[in-house]
Protein backbone atom coordinates (compact mmCIF):
# COMPACT_ATOMS: atom_id res chain seq x y z
CA UNK A 1 0.00 0.00 0.00
CA UNK A 2 1.19 3.51 -0.76
CA UNK A 3 0.17 6.89 0.54
CA UNK A 4 1.34 10.32 -0.48
CA UNK A 5 0.85 11.82 2.97
CA UNK A 6 3.66 11.81 5.49
CA UNK A 7 1.22 11.01 8.29
CA UNK A 8 -0.25 7.57 7.63
CA UNK A 9 -2.91 8.22 10.25
CA UNK A 10 -4.19 11.41 8.60
CA UNK A 11 -7.92 11.92 8.52
CA UNK A 12 -8.23 11.76 4.75
CA UNK A 13 -6.09 8.66 4.37
CA UNK A 14 -7.95 7.08 7.28
CA UNK A 15 -11.25 7.77 5.62
CA UNK A 16 -10.08 6.35 2.28
CA UNK A 17 -8.86 3.25 4.08
CA UNK A 18 -12.29 2.97 5.72
CA UNK A 19 -13.89 3.04 2.26
CA UNK A 20 -11.37 0.52 0.94
CA UNK A 21 -12.09 -1.86 3.80
CA UNK A 22 -15.81 -1.66 3.11
CA UNK A 23 -15.63 -2.09 -0.66
CA UNK A 24 -12.80 -4.61 -0.92
CA UNK A 25 -14.93 -7.23 0.81
CA UNK A 26 -17.20 -7.48 -2.25
CA UNK A 27 -15.96 -10.27 -4.54
CA UNK A 28 -18.89 -10.27 -6.96
CA UNK A 29 -18.44 -9.78 -10.69
CA UNK A 30 -15.84 -11.31 -12.98
CA UNK A 31 -12.76 -10.13 -14.82
CA UNK A 32 -12.91 -9.44 -18.56
CA UNK A 33 -12.05 -12.70 -20.30
CA UNK A 34 -12.59 -11.87 -23.98
CA UNK A 35 -9.04 -10.48 -24.03
CA UNK A 36 -6.83 -13.35 -22.80
CA UNK A 37 -4.27 -11.12 -21.07
CA UNK A 38 -6.97 -9.38 -19.05
CA UNK A 39 -8.36 -12.72 -17.90
CA UNK A 40 -5.02 -13.43 -16.21
CA UNK A 41 -5.06 -10.45 -13.80
CA UNK A 42 -5.38 -10.92 -10.04
CA UNK A 43 -9.10 -10.30 -9.33
CA UNK A 44 -8.41 -9.38 -5.70
CA UNK A 45 -6.50 -6.18 -6.45
CA UNK A 46 -7.93 -2.90 -5.18
CA UNK A 47 -6.54 0.63 -5.24
CA UNK A 48 -7.98 4.10 -4.64
CA UNK A 49 -6.41 7.52 -5.24
CA UNK A 50 -7.71 11.08 -4.90
CA UNK A 51 -5.89 14.06 -6.40
CA UNK A 52 -6.88 17.48 -5.04
CA UNK A 53 -7.24 20.58 -7.21
CA UNK A 54 -3.71 21.65 -6.29
CA UNK A 55 -2.18 18.30 -7.25
CA UNK A 56 -1.88 16.73 -3.80
CA UNK A 57 -2.49 12.97 -3.90
CA UNK A 58 -3.94 10.58 -1.31
CA UNK A 59 -3.75 6.86 -2.05
CA UNK A 60 -4.62 3.56 -0.35
CA UNK A 61 -4.46 -0.03 -1.52
CA UNK A 62 -2.68 -1.43 -4.58
CA UNK A 63 -1.88 1.96 -6.03
CA UNK A 64 1.52 0.90 -7.37
CA UNK A 65 -0.11 -1.83 -9.45
CA UNK A 66 -0.15 -1.01 -13.16
CA UNK A 67 -3.07 -2.07 -15.36
CA UNK A 68 -4.09 -1.19 -18.88
CA UNK A 69 -6.13 1.94 -19.38
CA UNK A 70 -8.57 0.36 -21.87
CA UNK A 71 -11.68 2.50 -22.48
CA UNK A 72 -10.57 5.19 -20.03
CA UNK A 73 -8.38 6.25 -22.95
CA UNK A 74 -11.44 7.33 -24.95
CA UNK A 75 -11.89 10.84 -23.48
CA UNK A 76 -8.20 11.59 -24.07
CA UNK A 77 -8.17 10.56 -27.73
CA UNK A 78 -11.42 12.50 -28.16
CA UNK A 79 -9.65 15.52 -26.66
CA UNK A 80 -6.82 15.10 -29.18
CA UNK A 81 -9.32 14.99 -32.06
CA UNK A 82 -11.04 18.12 -30.76
CA UNK A 83 -7.72 19.90 -30.41
CA UNK A 84 -6.55 18.86 -33.86
CA UNK A 85 -9.73 19.40 -35.87
CA UNK A 86 -12.07 21.60 -33.84
CA UNK A 87 -15.48 20.83 -32.39
CA UNK A 88 -17.45 21.32 -35.61
CA UNK A 89 -15.36 18.86 -37.61
CA UNK A 90 -15.45 16.27 -34.82
CA UNK A 91 -19.21 16.70 -34.33
CA UNK A 92 -19.69 16.02 -38.02
CA UNK A 93 -18.19 12.55 -37.48
CA UNK A 94 -19.05 11.64 -33.85
CA UNK A 95 -22.29 12.36 -31.96
CA UNK A 96 -22.64 13.17 -28.28
CA UNK A 97 -25.85 11.34 -27.37
CA UNK A 98 -26.01 8.39 -24.93
CA UNK A 99 -26.43 5.15 -26.81
CA UNK A 100 -28.25 3.15 -24.13
CA UNK A 101 -26.35 0.13 -25.46
CA UNK A 102 -23.28 -1.87 -24.51
CA UNK A 103 -19.89 -0.33 -25.24
CA UNK A 104 -19.09 -2.76 -28.08
CA UNK A 105 -22.35 -2.42 -30.02
CA UNK A 106 -22.30 -1.07 -33.58
CA UNK A 107 -24.26 1.99 -32.49
CA UNK A 108 -24.81 4.83 -34.99
CA UNK A 109 -27.38 7.61 -35.31
CA UNK A 110 -29.56 8.62 -38.27
CA UNK A 111 -26.55 10.35 -39.85
CA UNK A 112 -24.57 7.11 -39.50
CA UNK A 113 -22.24 8.70 -36.97
CA UNK A 114 -21.20 6.78 -33.85
CA UNK A 115 -23.57 7.98 -31.15
CA UNK A 116 -20.79 9.22 -28.84
CA UNK A 117 -17.01 9.00 -28.38
CA UNK A 118 -17.21 6.83 -25.25
CA UNK A 119 -18.33 3.65 -27.06
CA UNK A 120 -15.96 1.63 -29.23
CA UNK A 121 -17.41 2.90 -32.51
CA UNK A 122 -16.86 6.51 -31.48
CA UNK A 123 -13.41 5.82 -30.06
CA UNK A 124 -12.23 4.10 -33.25
CA UNK A 125 -13.51 7.08 -35.25
CA UNK A 126 -11.68 9.49 -32.90
CA UNK A 127 -8.48 7.48 -33.34
CA UNK A 128 -8.91 7.58 -37.11
CA UNK A 129 -8.91 11.39 -36.94
CA UNK A 130 -5.34 11.32 -35.63
CA UNK A 131 -4.19 9.70 -38.90
CA UNK A 132 -3.87 11.16 -42.40
CA UNK A 133 -6.83 10.87 -44.79
CA UNK A 134 -5.27 8.09 -46.86
CA UNK A 135 -6.70 4.72 -47.77
CA UNK A 136 -3.38 3.06 -47.05
CA UNK A 137 -1.39 4.27 -44.04
CA UNK A 138 2.19 3.07 -43.57
CA UNK A 139 3.11 1.39 -40.25
CA UNK A 140 5.64 4.12 -39.48
CA UNK A 141 2.86 6.71 -39.79
CA UNK A 142 0.83 4.81 -37.18
CA UNK A 143 3.95 4.68 -34.99
CA UNK A 144 4.35 8.46 -35.26
CA UNK A 145 0.69 9.04 -34.42
CA UNK A 146 0.97 6.73 -31.43
CA UNK A 147 4.09 8.54 -30.22
CA UNK A 148 2.12 11.80 -30.23
CA UNK A 149 -0.73 10.08 -28.41
CA UNK A 150 1.62 8.78 -25.71
CA UNK A 151 3.06 12.29 -25.28
CA UNK A 152 -0.44 13.69 -24.79
CA UNK A 153 -1.58 10.99 -22.36
CA UNK A 154 1.67 11.33 -20.40
CA UNK A 155 1.21 15.10 -20.11
CA UNK A 156 -2.25 14.47 -18.65
CA UNK A 157 -0.91 11.91 -16.16
CA UNK A 158 2.22 13.86 -15.25
CA UNK A 159 4.58 10.97 -15.95
CA UNK A 160 5.73 8.93 -18.94
CA UNK A 161 3.31 6.11 -19.77
CA UNK A 162 4.33 2.95 -21.63
CA UNK A 163 2.41 0.34 -23.58
CA UNK A 164 1.85 -3.21 -22.37
CA UNK A 165 3.04 -5.13 -25.42
CA UNK A 166 1.47 -8.42 -24.32
CA UNK A 167 -1.97 -6.86 -23.91
CA UNK A 168 -1.60 -5.01 -27.22
CA UNK A 169 -0.81 -8.25 -29.05
CA UNK A 170 -3.66 -10.01 -27.23
CA UNK A 171 -6.15 -7.29 -28.19
CA UNK A 172 -4.99 -7.27 -31.80
CA UNK A 173 -5.24 -11.07 -32.03
CA UNK A 174 -8.77 -11.25 -30.57
CA UNK A 175 -10.27 -7.98 -31.83
CA UNK A 176 -12.73 -9.40 -34.34
CA UNK A 177 -15.68 -7.44 -33.01
CA UNK A 178 -13.76 -4.16 -33.16
CA UNK A 179 -12.72 -5.03 -36.71
CA UNK A 180 -16.37 -5.55 -37.58
CA UNK A 181 -17.20 -2.14 -36.08
CA UNK A 182 -14.36 -0.44 -37.97
CA UNK A 183 -15.29 -1.97 -41.31
CA UNK A 184 -18.95 -1.18 -40.81
CA UNK A 185 -18.02 2.44 -40.07
CA UNK A 186 -15.83 2.43 -43.16
CA UNK A 187 -18.72 1.16 -45.26
CA UNK A 188 -20.82 4.07 -43.95
CA UNK A 189 -18.14 6.54 -44.99
CA UNK A 190 -17.49 7.48 -41.35
CA UNK A 191 -13.75 6.77 -41.65
CA UNK A 192 -11.57 8.74 -44.03
CA UNK A 193 -8.44 6.74 -43.35
CA UNK A 194 -7.23 3.15 -43.44
CA UNK A 195 -9.54 1.22 -41.04
CA UNK A 196 -6.76 -1.22 -40.16
CA UNK A 197 -4.48 1.67 -39.21
CA UNK A 198 -7.22 3.23 -37.08
CA UNK A 199 -7.77 -0.12 -35.36
CA UNK A 200 -4.08 -0.57 -34.68
CA UNK A 201 -3.87 2.87 -33.09
CA UNK A 202 -6.97 2.13 -31.03
CA UNK A 203 -5.59 -1.20 -29.77
CA UNK A 204 -2.35 0.54 -28.80
CA UNK A 205 -4.05 3.35 -26.87
CA UNK A 206 -6.10 0.85 -24.87
CA UNK A 207 -2.91 -1.03 -23.93
CA UNK A 208 -1.13 1.82 -22.15
CA UNK A 209 -0.28 1.02 -18.53
CA UNK A 210 -1.52 3.27 -15.71
CA UNK A 211 -1.96 3.29 -11.93
CA UNK A 212 -4.79 4.72 -9.84
CA UNK A 213 -2.63 7.78 -9.18
CA UNK A 214 -2.26 8.30 -12.93
CA UNK A 215 -6.04 8.16 -13.32
CA UNK A 216 -6.56 10.59 -10.43
CA UNK A 217 -4.10 13.06 -11.97
CA UNK A 218 -5.72 12.73 -15.41
CA UNK A 219 -9.09 13.29 -13.72
CA UNK A 220 -7.94 16.43 -11.94
CA UNK A 221 -6.32 17.72 -15.15
CA UNK A 222 -9.77 17.56 -16.76
CA UNK A 223 -11.35 19.02 -13.61
CA UNK A 224 -8.90 21.95 -13.71
CA UNK A 225 -9.84 22.90 -17.27
CA UNK A 226 -7.00 21.08 -19.04
CA UNK A 227 -4.11 22.20 -16.81
CA UNK A 228 -2.20 19.52 -14.91
CA UNK A 229 -1.80 20.97 -11.39
CA UNK A 230 1.19 18.75 -10.61
CA UNK A 231 3.25 19.97 -13.57
CA UNK A 232 1.60 23.34 -14.15
CA UNK A 233 1.36 22.51 -17.85
CA UNK A 234 -1.74 23.28 -19.91
CA UNK A 235 -2.43 20.13 -21.89
CA UNK A 236 -5.70 21.08 -23.62
CA UNK A 237 -8.17 23.97 -23.68
CA UNK A 238 -10.92 24.79 -21.21
CA UNK A 239 -13.52 24.30 -23.93
CA UNK A 240 -12.19 20.79 -24.56
CA UNK A 241 -12.31 20.05 -20.81
CA UNK A 242 -15.92 21.23 -20.70
CA UNK A 243 -16.77 18.94 -23.62
CA UNK A 244 -15.05 15.96 -21.95
CA UNK A 245 -16.87 16.51 -18.66
CA UNK A 246 -20.21 16.78 -20.46
CA UNK A 247 -19.79 13.59 -22.50
CA UNK A 248 -18.31 11.65 -19.57
CA UNK A 249 -21.37 12.61 -17.51
CA UNK A 250 -23.90 11.34 -20.04
CA UNK A 251 -21.98 8.50 -21.72
CA UNK A 252 -18.93 7.57 -19.65
CA UNK A 253 -20.45 4.59 -17.84
CA UNK A 254 -22.03 2.98 -20.92
CA UNK A 255 -25.61 1.76 -20.52
CA UNK A 256 -25.32 2.33 -16.76
CA UNK A 257 -24.83 6.09 -17.23
CA UNK A 258 -28.28 7.15 -16.03
CA UNK A 259 -28.03 5.31 -12.74
CA UNK A 260 -24.48 6.63 -12.32
CA UNK A 261 -25.47 10.28 -12.79
CA UNK A 262 -28.38 9.89 -10.38
CA UNK A 263 -26.59 8.06 -7.58
CA UNK A 264 -22.98 9.22 -7.96
CA UNK A 265 -23.10 12.42 -10.00
CA UNK A 266 -19.40 12.60 -10.89
CA UNK A 267 -18.26 12.77 -14.54
CA UNK A 268 -16.45 9.48 -15.05
CA UNK A 269 -15.07 6.92 -17.46
CA UNK A 270 -14.64 3.21 -16.85
CA UNK A 271 -12.51 0.57 -18.53
CA UNK A 272 -12.72 -3.22 -18.75
CA UNK A 273 -9.26 -3.41 -17.22
CA UNK A 274 -11.00 -2.59 -13.91
CA UNK A 275 -10.25 1.12 -13.69
CA UNK A 276 -12.59 4.06 -13.15
CA UNK A 277 -11.59 7.68 -13.60
CA UNK A 278 -13.66 10.41 -11.94
CA UNK A 279 -13.38 14.15 -12.48
CA UNK A 280 -15.26 16.64 -10.32
CA UNK A 281 -14.97 20.12 -11.88
CA UNK A 282 -12.77 22.49 -9.90
CA UNK A 283 -12.28 20.04 -7.04
CA UNK A 284 -10.54 16.71 -7.57
CA UNK A 285 -9.77 13.65 -9.65
CA UNK A 286 -10.48 10.04 -8.63
CA UNK A 287 -8.76 6.84 -9.71
CA UNK A 288 -10.04 3.41 -8.67
CA UNK A 289 -8.85 -0.04 -9.72
CA UNK A 290 -10.49 -3.40 -9.11
CA UNK A 291 -10.72 -5.95 -11.96
CA UNK A 292 -14.05 -7.67 -11.32
CA UNK A 293 -16.71 -6.18 -13.60
CA UNK A 294 -20.49 -5.92 -13.49
CA UNK A 295 -22.87 -6.57 -16.37
CA UNK A 296 -22.20 -3.10 -17.83
CA UNK A 297 -18.43 -3.68 -17.95
CA UNK A 298 -17.76 -1.40 -14.96
CA UNK A 299 -15.68 -2.32 -11.91
CA UNK A 300 -17.99 -3.60 -9.16
CA UNK A 301 -15.85 -2.30 -6.31
CA UNK A 302 -15.00 0.84 -8.25
CA UNK A 303 -18.65 1.77 -8.65
CA UNK A 304 -19.33 1.04 -4.98
CA UNK A 305 -16.31 3.13 -3.98
CA UNK A 306 -17.50 6.10 -5.99
CA UNK A 307 -20.98 5.82 -4.50
CA UNK A 308 -19.48 6.03 -1.01
CA UNK A 309 -17.23 8.94 -1.94
CA UNK A 310 -20.11 10.87 -3.50
CA UNK A 311 -22.55 10.30 -0.63
CA UNK A 312 -20.15 10.73 2.28
CA UNK A 313 -18.08 13.60 0.91
CA UNK A 314 -20.90 15.49 -0.79
CA UNK A 315 -19.29 15.19 -4.22
CA UNK A 316 -22.42 14.94 -6.37
CA UNK A 317 -21.98 17.64 -9.02
CA UNK A 318 -25.58 18.77 -8.61
CA UNK A 319 -25.22 19.72 -4.95
CA UNK A 320 -27.05 23.03 -4.87
CA UNK A 321 -25.48 26.44 -4.14
CA UNK A 322 -22.18 25.11 -2.90
CA UNK A 323 -18.77 26.71 -3.19
CA UNK A 324 -16.13 24.31 -4.48
CA UNK A 325 -13.65 25.37 -1.81
CA UNK A 326 -13.64 27.09 1.53
CA UNK A 327 -11.10 29.90 1.75
CA UNK A 328 -8.79 31.25 4.43
CA UNK A 329 -10.10 34.79 4.89
CA UNK A 330 -7.19 36.05 6.99
CA UNK A 331 -4.22 34.91 9.09
CA UNK A 332 -2.81 36.89 12.03
CA UNK A 333 -1.51 36.64 15.59
CA UNK A 334 -3.50 37.92 18.58
CA UNK A 335 -1.38 41.03 19.08
CA UNK A 336 -4.27 43.25 18.03
CA UNK A 337 -6.42 42.05 20.95
CA UNK A 338 -6.03 43.84 24.26
CA UNK A 339 -4.64 41.87 27.19
CA UNK A 340 -7.44 40.96 29.56
CA UNK A 341 -8.07 43.28 32.51
CA UNK A 342 -8.11 40.29 34.86
CA UNK A 343 -4.35 39.76 34.49
CA UNK A 344 -1.82 41.34 36.83
CA UNK A 345 0.72 43.85 35.52
CA UNK A 346 3.41 41.16 35.52
CA UNK A 347 1.21 38.71 33.70
CA UNK A 348 0.18 41.29 31.12
CA UNK A 349 3.80 42.23 30.51
CA UNK A 350 4.63 38.57 29.95
CA UNK A 351 1.66 38.02 27.64
CA UNK A 352 2.49 41.03 25.49
CA UNK A 353 5.88 39.49 24.80
CA UNK A 354 4.57 36.17 23.54
CA UNK A 355 1.30 36.96 21.80
CA UNK A 356 2.86 36.23 18.41
CA UNK A 357 2.92 32.59 19.50
CA UNK A 358 -0.87 32.36 19.01
CA UNK A 359 -1.82 32.18 15.32
CA UNK A 360 -5.39 32.72 14.08
CA UNK A 361 -6.91 31.35 10.85
CA UNK A 362 -10.29 32.78 9.85
CA UNK A 363 -12.26 30.65 7.36
CA UNK A 364 -15.20 31.59 5.15
CA UNK A 365 -17.46 29.87 2.60
CA UNK A 366 -19.14 26.46 2.54
CA UNK A 367 -16.99 23.78 4.13
CA UNK A 368 -16.99 20.75 1.80
CA UNK A 369 -14.61 17.80 1.93
CA UNK A 370 -12.25 19.12 -0.74
CA UNK A 371 -12.22 22.57 0.85
CA UNK A 372 -11.53 21.22 4.34
CA UNK A 373 -8.76 18.97 3.04
CA UNK A 374 -7.10 21.87 1.24
CA UNK A 375 -7.41 24.40 4.07
CA UNK A 376 -6.25 22.09 6.83
CA UNK A 377 -3.27 21.01 4.73
CA UNK A 378 -2.40 24.66 4.03
CA UNK A 379 -2.57 25.42 7.74
CA UNK A 380 -0.33 22.45 8.49
CA UNK A 381 2.20 23.57 5.88
CA UNK A 382 2.23 27.25 6.93
CA UNK A 383 5.92 27.99 7.59
CA UNK A 384 5.01 30.42 10.39
CA UNK A 385 3.05 27.82 12.33
CA UNK A 386 6.25 26.26 13.66
CA UNK A 387 6.92 29.44 15.66
CA UNK A 388 3.59 29.32 17.47
CA UNK A 389 2.27 27.24 20.35
CA UNK A 390 -1.48 27.72 19.92
CA UNK A 391 -3.64 27.71 16.78
CA UNK A 392 -7.10 29.29 16.72
CA UNK A 393 -9.42 28.28 13.86
CA UNK A 394 -12.31 30.73 13.52
CA UNK A 395 -15.36 29.56 11.51
CA UNK A 396 -18.03 32.17 12.25
CA UNK A 397 -18.29 32.93 8.51
CA UNK A 398 -18.85 29.30 7.54
CA UNK A 399 -22.41 28.66 6.38
CA UNK A 400 -22.70 24.92 5.64
CA UNK A 401 -20.46 22.09 6.81
CA UNK A 402 -20.48 18.63 5.22
CA UNK A 403 -20.35 15.67 7.65
CA UNK A 404 -16.84 14.53 6.76
CA UNK A 405 -15.55 18.12 6.60
CA UNK A 406 -16.99 18.66 10.08
CA UNK A 407 -15.08 15.72 11.46
CA UNK A 408 -11.94 16.82 9.68
CA UNK A 409 -12.14 20.22 11.39
CA UNK A 410 -12.59 18.57 14.77
CA UNK A 411 -9.80 16.18 13.96
CA UNK A 412 -7.43 18.99 13.02
CA UNK A 413 -6.14 19.02 16.57
CA UNK A 414 -4.85 15.47 16.18
CA UNK A 415 -2.27 16.30 13.56
CA UNK A 416 -1.11 19.56 15.13
CA UNK A 417 -0.94 18.17 18.67
CA UNK A 418 1.72 15.74 17.47
CA UNK A 419 3.76 18.83 16.58
CA UNK A 420 3.33 20.34 20.04
CA UNK A 421 0.48 22.69 19.07
CA UNK A 422 -2.82 23.17 20.83
CA UNK A 423 -5.91 23.97 18.76
CA UNK A 424 -8.87 26.14 19.71
CA UNK A 425 -12.00 26.33 17.58
CA UNK A 426 -14.24 29.42 17.48
CA UNK A 427 -17.67 28.11 16.46
CA UNK A 428 -20.32 30.65 17.59
CA UNK A 429 -23.21 28.87 15.85
CA UNK A 430 -22.25 25.40 17.03
CA UNK A 431 -22.08 24.11 13.46
CA UNK A 432 -19.31 21.62 14.10
CA UNK A 433 -19.97 20.34 17.60
CA UNK A 434 -23.77 20.19 17.20
CA UNK A 435 -23.42 18.53 13.82
CA UNK A 436 -21.22 15.81 15.28
CA UNK A 437 -23.69 15.30 18.13
CA UNK A 438 -26.54 14.80 15.65
CA UNK A 439 -24.43 12.50 13.50
CA UNK A 440 -23.61 10.41 16.54
CA UNK A 441 -27.32 10.01 17.29
CA UNK A 442 -27.80 8.78 13.71
CA UNK A 443 -24.99 6.27 14.18
CA UNK A 444 -22.67 7.83 11.57
CA UNK A 445 -19.04 6.77 11.82
CA UNK A 446 -17.47 8.41 8.78
CA UNK A 447 -14.15 9.24 10.41
CA UNK A 448 -12.97 8.46 13.89
CA UNK A 449 -11.63 11.72 15.32
CA UNK A 450 -10.32 10.20 18.51
CA UNK A 451 -10.47 11.92 21.90
CA UNK A 452 -7.96 14.73 21.42
CA UNK A 453 -10.41 17.35 20.13
CA UNK A 454 -9.93 21.12 19.94
CA UNK A 455 -11.31 23.32 22.69
CA UNK A 456 -14.50 24.91 21.29
CA UNK A 457 -15.40 28.56 22.06
CA UNK A 458 -18.42 30.64 21.10
CA UNK A 459 -16.50 33.94 20.76
CA UNK A 460 -13.06 35.05 19.67
CA UNK A 461 -12.60 36.91 22.96
CA UNK A 462 -13.17 33.70 24.90
CA UNK A 463 -10.66 31.84 22.74
CA UNK A 464 -8.04 34.59 23.16
CA UNK A 465 -8.52 34.60 26.93
CA UNK A 466 -8.16 30.81 26.98
CA UNK A 467 -4.99 31.06 24.86
CA UNK A 468 -3.52 33.60 27.30
CA UNK A 469 -4.30 31.31 30.21
CA UNK A 470 -2.55 28.44 28.42
CA UNK A 471 0.49 30.64 27.83
CA UNK A 472 0.66 31.62 31.49
CA UNK A 473 0.33 27.97 32.51
CA UNK A 474 3.14 27.11 30.12
CA UNK A 475 5.34 29.76 31.73
CA UNK A 476 5.10 27.92 35.02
Amino acid sequence: MTTSTEDHTSLVSGYLQHIADQCAADDSGRVADYIPELAAVDPGRYGLSLCAHDGYIYSVGDTATEFTIQSISKPLTYAMALGGHGADAVDAKIGVEPSGEAFNEISVDARRRPRNPMINAGAITAASMLLPSERQVAPETVEAAFAGLVDFYSACAGRRLVVDEQVYRSERATGSRNRAIAYMLDSFGALTTDPDAALDLYFRQCSLRVTTEDLAVIGVTIACGGTNPRTGRRVFSRSTAQRLLSVMTTCGMYDGAGDWVTSVGIPAKSGVGGGILGSLPGQLGIGVFSPRLDAHGNSVRGVDTCRHLSADLGLHMFNITRESRVTIRSVYDIGEFGVGAEWSDGQRAYLRGCRDRVRVYELQGDLTFSGAESVLRRIGHDIDIDACDIVIVEISRIDVVDPVARRMVLGSGLGLSARGKQVLLVDPDGLVREGVRRAGKRGETLISVGSELPQVHSTMESAVSHAESMQLEGAH
